[in-house]
């Protein structure tokens, strides 16, 4: 680079677009947060050192540890909780890092889990990139693709993944470059392998065990009392109507985002009781959509919007849930064994893993088992079609089937979590003992 390259370059950098702007601040941010933590590391190395040297025993908190937890905040704590609580139960400690300082896990009320919070953003990955431990569990997705990087001091990375969908509609890379991945079912293997062989990536090793969160729920959903709550109707009671859950996902996919209310009005007018829960990520993300919708809507008097922090209790209530390729699909009849009404269209794959794969993601080919799939010209039957669905004969029967085969464990994950888990931290173990 020549004097007057040297001289133009800060010319040049005033005009810059504030989109790269911003994406070199953050990365001069991250590479400063890194680096604080790794002169952070080498510093309590050798404080470490020095006081073994003279015979002081560090405090447990601030020592490496064997099994490290790292959370992205409360809405995990359905999955982390359990594995936690067994354990406890089985006397193994262990240390659990939260980017939410209201994570109520960071809360443990045992003396085995030590835990931390180590905030957000750059702060967060330049700790975790310098964490030492023999095993990380995480359900953060993209290990060593943006800013999560993997720890030379970390002997082995786990994902759990936290939903029984296939996963196709993550993001691209999601699960490549972790050592292991704790599945529920063999779609979820298909789709990680055929994605292991389209990038010649080397195959790690995929754990069988369930999803850990339904631990909570099915037991959560059993002591949720049924006890229907009016939805604004003129008599102020239950007239007999059927109930209906609209629960879509955010984003371009979402059936909010898509058709706005037209999926509702059809059920409004022929006075069935509709219960709108939008995903919690668009009070975030499309508030304003939100507020232009429930300002339509408020001439239902049988419409009412639920943004209670559990959605078990709007499940309960409903006889049949209508949504597009949100999880509360599977959630929803898993726990109910109640039909879905899906959305028949094409979901925009851009940007997520289902580009990559040569079929169709397993969470769009199984919903004629759990329902119905419903194209825009019919959403004027969708009375109709909801009457059908909520007296289908076999449909029970085919929730059943599909749950025991995509949801391995349902209810009780946790012990063959916990199992794999300590197999883990013993080949650790032998690898640093030098044993093959």
């Amino acid at each position: 680079m020549s004097y007057i390259d040297l001289f133009r370059l800060p010319v040049f950098l005033l005009y810059l677009d504030p989109g790269t702007g911003s994406l070199l601040f953050s990365i001069v941010l991250g590479a400063a947060a890194a680096a604080f933590f790794v002169l952070k590391g080498v510093l309590l190395r050798g404080r470490s050192r020095f006081l073994k040297a003279i015979g002081k025993v560090e405090d447990a908190s601030d020592s490496e540890h064997t099994l490290v937890f790292y959370s992205e905040g409360r809405q995990y704590a359905g999955t982390f909780r359990p594995i936690l609580t067994e354990l406890v139960k089985r006397n193994v400690g262990c240390l659990y890092l939260s980017s939410d300082a209201d994570d109520p896990l960071l809360d443990s009320g045992s003396s085995l889990i030590h835990t931390k919070h180590i905030g957000k953003g750059h702060a967060a990955w330049g700790y975790l990139n310098t964490l030492r431990a023999d095993l990380c569990v995480t359900t953060t997705p993209g290990l060593d693709v943006l800013l999560l990087k993997r720890s030379k001091n970390v002997g082995h990375y786990t994902h759990i993944i936290h939903a029984p969908t296939d996963k196709a509609f993550n993001r691209p890379y999601s699960f490549d470059y972790f050592d292991s991945v704790f599945i529920s079912g063999s779609h979820q293997e298909k789709t990680i392998r055929t994605l292991e062989a389209l990038r010649k990536s080397a195959p790690k090793q995929l754990i069988m065990a369930g999803c850990v969160y339904y631990d909570e729920l099915v037991e959560a959903y059993r002591q949720t009392p049924p006890t229907p709550e009016d939805n604004g109707g003129d008599d102020g009671g239950d007239d007999g109507a059927l109930r209906v859950l609209v629960a879509p996902t955010w984003g371009r996919n979402g059936l909010l985002t898509r058709y706005g209310l037209r999926v509702v009005q059809p059920l409004v007018e022929a006075g069935l009781r509709v219960t709108l829960r939008p995903h919690p990520q668009s009070k975030t993300s499309e508030h304003e959509l939100l507020t232009q919708l429930q300002s339509e809507s408020r001439s239902y008097p049988n419409l009412r919007w639920d943004d209670a922090s559990s959605p078990l209790k709007a499940m309960q209530e409903a006889d049949i849930l209508i949504s597009d390729i949100s999880g509360i699909v599977f959630d929803f009849c898993f726990l109910t064994e109640k039909p879905v009404i899906t959305l028949d269209f094409k979901p925009d794959k851009r940007g997520f893993e289902a580009s990559d794969l040569p079929y169709e993601p397993w969470e769009l080919r199984v919903l004629d088992l759990v329902g119905r799939k419903v194209s825009e010209t019919d959403f004027h039957r969708l009375p109709e079609i909801i009457a059908e669905e909520v007296n289908h004969p076999s449909r029970k029967t085919q929730i059943r089937a599909l749950r025991d085969e995509s949801a391995v464990n349902f209810g009780c994950a946790a012990p063959p979590t916990v199992n794999h888990l300590l197999e883990v931290l013993d080949q650790q173990a032998e690898k640093r003992a030098g044993r093959p």
